[in-house]
């Protein structure tokens, strides 16, 4: 890359970092957990929309695009659709816990104490894996792509990250992110411009296999429902997305902001597919997250590949910072407060900070000596949706609903997760996360049922 390219990138980083050290230092629990419960919905729409457009929605969509076509924008289409149905159902409630500081914290007000620990273990596990997941593949990523050793880029990149959820909280977060999406939303879509093909779609197609323009894209029915249904559940109230419906003004904001960034999760993920559809034409057989990035340098002038990439990195930045501060707030909010019930929220906010510090410099050891990482991050992936989803929006949606059924729902859907995906290797194709819902919920209507059955007889 030309050094304009890397002197774009350097000032945007510099630029984060100066307005992080300019920005108000957190001196307050509910500041660093939930920005004091007064983002506005334009805030939450940017800061969602930064959040859930992570590298597996740029990198990875682009990649599989290539190979297989416009059939992942069916499938990429259900993470902004199940980001608008939270928004119009799921958020509003979400944020009437005004009380509550994690995900874990309104699930142990609807389902009691031992249900708030185990989302609580879930919640820090998962975040902290992904936050050292995004390290290592950045890292491999962009050292494929610039020669540069993936070590440097992992710490360079991880560094700064640490340094402002720590300093700032939930704000200074939320402040970088509505920066960085700015930048992704003006950049990414220059990559098609550049290309040429904006207004040559014709000539795109001939490039490609006709399979590339249908909507199954060869896959297996089977297969290709699977993936339907895991990346609509997959991703719903993850822990830094629950943040910022408990961090919007009120409940209408909290709606209105996340149905706002499911609805621009449309063209962003037409823009994704369609460059990876490009990448896949342009640079025959390029497999991998590479394909992105090379198709990046192949079409764009120099200054504007800079700021490109520069929106890259916001996209990595973005998905780390969240994942960061909500492993954080879990360690603090779901379980050191239930081993020290007493503890003030001071000493909760200083908890937080050095758990932020200590998560960050772990997950960048694991990312430089862990090759296992990805794998370990998939258990817990696949164990998020099976285990917390459907009992968190049921309670949400359902007042008065039995305690037992959470508990019940919980265990059944992680058991059955584990025993499709490593038991029985998957069968059929079908993903372990379909498994462990359907177990999930005969379990928690089974409780349920059982409940309401003994208080009529």
């Amino acid at each position: 890359m030309h050094w304009l390219d890397w002197t774009v990138v350097a000032l945007y980083i510099g630029a984060l970092v100066l307005i992080t050290v300019k920005a108000r230092r957190t001196r307050l629990l509910e500041d660093f957990t939930v920005a004091s419960r007064d983002v506005p919905r334009a805030m939450v729409f940017a800061t969602l929309s930064a959040t859930y457009i992570g590298p597996a929605y740029t990198l990875g969509i682009a990649a599989s695009a290539a190979e297989r076509g416009y059939v992942w924008y069916l499938i990429a289409l259900m993470v902004p659709l199940q980001t608008i149905l939270v928004g119009k159902w799921v958020a509003p409630r979400l944020r009437e816990y005004s009380q509550c500081h994690s995900v874990g914290h309104v699930m142990g007000e609807i389902y009691g104490k031992p249900v708030r620990w185990i989302t609580g273990i879930l919640s820090f596990l998962f975040n902290s894996f992904v936050v050292g997941l995004i390290a290592r593949a950045f890292g491999e990523v962009v050292s494929n792509f610039t020669g540069i050793p993936a070590e440097t880029v992992i710490i360079v990149g991880t560094l700064p990250v640490i340094f402002y959820a720590a300093w700032g909280g939930v704000k200074t977060v939320m402040l970088t992110d509505a920066i960085q999406f700015a930048v992704l939303a003006i950049a990414i879509p220059s990559v098609i411009y550049f290309s040429g093909f904006l207004f040559d779609i014709g000539s795109l197609a001939g490039k490609v296999s006709e399979l590339h323009f249908t909507w199954h894209g060869g896959y297996p029915p089977g297969e290709l429902w699977g993936l339907f249904v895991a990346f609509f559940f997959g991703e719903i109230l993850l822990p830094p997305y629950c943040v910022r419906a408990l961090a919007a003004c009120d409940p209408k904001q909290a709606g209105s902001g996340f149905m706002a960034a499911g609805l621009y999760g449309f063209p962003w993920m037409f823009v994704v597919v369609t460059i990876g559809v490009i990448g896949g034409a342009s640079l025959p057989g390029l497999t991998g997250d590479t394909i992105f990035l090379k198709t990046m340098e192949m079409y764009l002038p120099v200054g504007i590949l800079g700021l490109v990439l520069a929106g890259i990195f916001g996209i990595i930045m973005s998905s780390q910072d969240s994942c960061l501060h909500s492993a954080s707030v879990a360690f603090s909010i779901d379980i050191y407060q239930l081993i020290r019930p007493d503890a003030s929220d001071e000493t909760l906010l200083r908890y937080s900070q050095y758990a932020v510090g200590a998560i960050g410099v772990i997950a960048i050891i694991f990312a430089l000596l862990v090759p296992g990482l990805v794998q370990a991050l998939l258990i817990v992936y696949t164990m998020w949706a099976p285990t917390v989803v459907t009992p968190l929006v049921i309670g949400l949606l359902w007042k008065g609903v039995p305690k037992a059924s959470g508990l019940a729902g919980i265990i059944a859907g992680a058991v059955a997760a584990a025993i499709w995906e490593w038991g029985l290797g998957i069968p059929y194709g079908v993903p372990s996360l379909v498994a462990g819902l359907v177990a999930n919920q005969l379990a928690f209507w089974t409780v349920a049922y059982g409940y309401r059955k003994g208080r009529t007889a």
